[in-house]
């Protein structure tokens, strides 16, 4: 994807920029999708860059560098591509400073559905005014009113892809009650949550859960990222069984788990979820997309990749492998230094008898197999390790990257850059190089890294039997940039 501008409002856009925005425009150059938006003065409509619609002249349009910046002037998703629902919003548009893409990134997880803004701008180490300052300054909309524009617009998906009613749905997009979802639903939208819905295919019900399609493209691959998963599932925590993934969780002082099952004739997977708190909707099921890597556009990487010789021999049927992501991140940094030097049947098993000895279970009625939650930091730390297995070493190495996520030392957003997280993470006693990089990776879903010390990686580098160093590792990796990620697991599979 292009550079994004650090830009503030359309105010401040250059020249340049706006030179480089009519010709994607006007070209419908997808790689620009989530970049900028672009508002049609003469019908109120906003769109994507790649929008199908005819070109309109450049003297009826307008920029935007967010989705929310056209939602805040009054335009409308235009219905032909719609970019409330087919972009993520979010993460192509990390707008501004570090804090406040932080804070968008809370936004978007639904912090604002359990919080209030005094709180979310504590959890920034500000003042609530100046967070407000900081959002008008780089946004020029306060983060309450962004809070609101995406209640409504998951709430837009969820009309069209769930089987809620539409006062189930107002409370899972965070809404305080129908008539405020009325209300703004029908000022983003210019029509009401039922008239949104009239139309549209149902969606399979099932009662005492949340159903949710999540709709994914046609080279999507299932069974690849299951296959990854199986021989890695916590048992008491995770299962699969008969195609279909389940996990518990605990989210915002509320509990409950999930199923995921592939649902081929709706290019689209099957979310269930079961939350004593309707409000976990939101943050479950885009924890969720990720874990499956649905959020990523392959279309360019497969271009680039199918394109390199070595590459393209761990391709899959000329698509690049899917990311895994981790649905906890602090569970899977745990996880990653109980893989440190052993195999994964090992790692898993310690996992599992860390769950089972916090002994924090589930409700009787949860599906079978799930029987425990995964301790929370505080719960880590005050357990003892001394006889699941664990080297001491490794067992204080746990601990310490406990300490640190406690502290906040160590940072487990995905809101922030990858070196920002090594350059923390890389402190702490017990985590090297490849640990680093390998949870940026699974556990915050990063797509740059690149862990050169991997033997993996190295052996998949190798030339005529010479084995290069790190250092060459990443010398060769540079032209992969910022796929490295994809790399990696492209590497990875070339040596079957």
């Amino acid at each position: 994807m292009p550079q994004v501008p650090q830009m503030t409002n359309t105010t401040n856009m250059t020249q340049v920029t706006q030179t480089e925005y009519s010709h994607a425009r006007t070209t419908k150059d997808k790689n620009f999708d989530g970049v900028f938006y672009f508002g049609v003065k003469t019908t109120g409509i906003f769109c994507r860059p790649s929008c199908p619609s005819p070109v309109a002249k450049e003297e009826n349009v307008l920029y935007f560098s967010s989705l929310f910046e056209a939602l805040d002037q009054n335009f409308r998703p235009c219905k032909r591509c719609r970019p409330d629902i087919e972009v993520d919003y979010y993460t192509g548009n990390p707008t501004g400073t570090t804090t406040v893409h932080a804070a968008l990134h809370k936004i978007y997880n639904g912090y604002l559905n359990f919080h209030s803004v005094a709180e979310l701008a504590a959890a920034c180490s500000l003042s609530e005014r100046h967070l407000r300052k900081l959002f008008i300054d780089n946004i020029g909309i306060p983060p309450n009113k962004i809070a609101r524009y995406h209640r409504a617009l998951f709430a837009h998906k969820m009309l069209q892809y769930s089987d809620q009613t539409i006062t189930d749905i107002a409370f899972a997009s965070g809404f305080g009650s129908t008539r405020q979802f009325n209300d703004v639903f029908k000022s983003v939208f210019a029509i009401t949550p039922t008239a949104a819905r009239k139309g549209l295919p149902t969606v399979d019900s099932s009662p005492g859960c949340t159903r949710v399609l999540l709709p994914y493209q046609k080279s999507f691959n299932y069974k690849q990222i299951l296959s990854f998963m199986e021989p890695r599932i916590m048992q008491g925590v995770e299962t699969v069984v008969d195609g279909v993934y389940s996990r518990t969780f605990r989210i915002n002082g509320s509990q409950g788990f999930f199923t995921v099952s592939d649902k081929p004739k709706q290019n689209a997977l099957g979310l269930c979820i079961h939350c004593d708190d309707i409000r976990c909707t939101m943050p479950v099921y885009n924890r969720v997309k990720r874990m499956f890597d649905l959020d990523i556009d392959a279309t360019r990487i497969n271009e680039i990749f199918n394109a390199d010789p070595l590459l393209s021999k761990g391709m899959i049927n000329g698509h690049i492998p899917h990311l895994p992501v981790a649905f906890d991140p602090f569970e899977f940094s745990i996880r990653a230094i109980l893989g440190q030097q052993v195999s994964v049947k090992a790692a898993t098993t310690i996992a599992a008898r860390i769950a089972a000895k916090n002994m924090v279970k589930c409700p009787s009625q949860y599906r079978e197999g799930l029987l425990y939650f995964f301790p929370t930091p505080k719960e880590l730390a005050e357990l003892e390790l001394d006889d699941i297995g664990l080297t001491r070493t490794r067992a204080n190495t746990v601990k310490n990257v406990t300490q640190a996520v406690l502290e906040n030392a160590v940072s487990l957003s995905s809101a922030q850059t990858f070196q920002e997280f090594h350059d923390a993470f890389i402190q702490v006693k017990g985590i090297g190089e490849w640990t680093v990089n390998y949870v940026a990776m699974r556990g915050l879903g990063m797509i740059d890294c690149f862990p050169a010390a991997d033997l993996g990686v190295i052996k998949a580098l190798a030339k005529d039997g010479n084995m290069p160093s790190p250092k060459e590792c990443l010398a060769i990796a540079e032209q992969w940039r910022p796929y490295r990620t994809y790399a990696t697991l492209c590497l990875w599979n070339t040596l079957g």
